[in-house]
Order: structure tokens, then C-alpha cells, then sequence
């Protein structure tokens, strides 16, 4: 008997070593000076998008993709490619971001397979991801992470999420990084 694995949906989390030269400080004020109406993502197509900000390249982002790809090959042998660009996801105060997923359906090529939110911001108040999913004949299911500070989820791209409300008097800042593979 052979088992073989046609589709694949997961979530992945961890956190970056303190011994990485990584600061989520810089990150984090960098995904702010560049919060602003300019930078949103303007696509009638993908209107959830709007919640996203692009930002442009800085070292410390370089050195969290980097961080992703050499953990994601060391764990599961294959390596991840940036693509799409780099987003920041900035939640203000009793601010919630609406389902979506991040796979674009008429440029399926160049959508990623799997993207990641970093939370760069350090909150007092508990703040989740929840993905929706099927699995077979169970529909509507629901995965619950919550967001913490310096930790990353990395997961399908085409897994629909939501953001829950920020409860926390200042900014929830989540750095969206995206990625083909290998």
C-alpha cells in the first residue's frame, strides 16, 4: 500500500533567535514611517488588499527572509523564494482586518505559496489569526493563532484569515513577507 499526499494546507510558527542580529524594533518603525495613504495597495480586484502598506527593502528584512529560508530547508528540505514584494499590516486600535487569502486567481504563476505575518510589535493585549479551511467532508473549520511579539506564522497562501480586533492602545504592526518554493 502506498500513501501519496496530493495538496498540503498548514500553519507553521516560531520565533527568531535572540542570537540573530534581528531588531524588531527597526522593522517595526520602519512599517510605520511608511504607514500612509500612498503606500496602501490600490487594486479594485483584490480590495482586501487595502489593509496592506508596501514597503520598501531594509536590511533587517533581508536578514528575517533569510532567517525563514534557511530554517524552512533545514526543516522540510526545500527553500523559499520571496516574491510579491514586501508588505507591512498596521492595525490601529480597535481595528480588525477581514478574511482573505493571498493567492491572486488570475496570475497564478507568480502568486505565492506560502506567506508569513512577523509581529514586530510588542502588545499587552492577546491579538489572533484565524484561518478558515476544509478538510474532506469537514467543511468551515477553524484554526485560532495567536499573534505574539517577535513570532512568525508562516502558512498556505491560500488559506482564507482573518485578524481579530486590536484591543491594545497602540499599533499592531505585522511585517507580510511572501514566498514560492523550491
Amino acid at each position: 500500500m502506498q500513501k501519496n499526499i496530493l495538496s498540503e494546507k498548514f500553519i507553521v510558527t516560531g520565533t527568531v533567535s535572540d542570537q540573530s542580529l534581528l531588531n524588531t524594533r527597526q522593522i517595526q518603525n520602519h512599517c510605520l514611517s511608511n504607514f500612509s495613504l500612498e503606500t496602501k495597495i490600490k487594486d479594485d480586484q483584490f480590495w482586501h488588499l487595502e489593509d496592506y502598506n508596501t514597503i520598501p527593502y531594509r536590511q533587517h528584512i533581508q536578514w528575517f527572509q533569510d532567517y525563514i529560508r534557511d530554517h524552512y530547508r533545514a526543516e522540510y528540505d526545500r527553500t523559499t523564494v520571496p516574491c510579491v514584494g514586501i508588505r507591512s499590516l498596521v492595525q490601529q486600535t480597535g481595528e480588525s482586518i477581514n478574511y482573505h487569502n493571498h493567492v491572486n486567481p488570475w496570475d497564478l504563476e507568480n502568486s505565492p505559496e506560502i506567506s508569513c505575518l512577523y509581529c514586530v510589535s510588542e502588545t499587552n493585549e492577546p491579538t489572533y489569526v484565524i484561518f478558515k479551511y476544509d478538510d474532506g467532508r469537514n467543511k468551515h473549520r477553524l484554526w485560532k493563532q495567536e499573534i505574539k511579539h517577535n513570532q512568525f506564522i508562516l502558512f498556505s497562501s491560500e488559506l482564507e484569515h482573518t485578524i481579530t480586533e486590536n484591543k491594545n492602545s497602540g499599533f499592531l504592526v505585522n511585517l507580510s513577507t511572501h514566498y514560492q518554493l523550491l
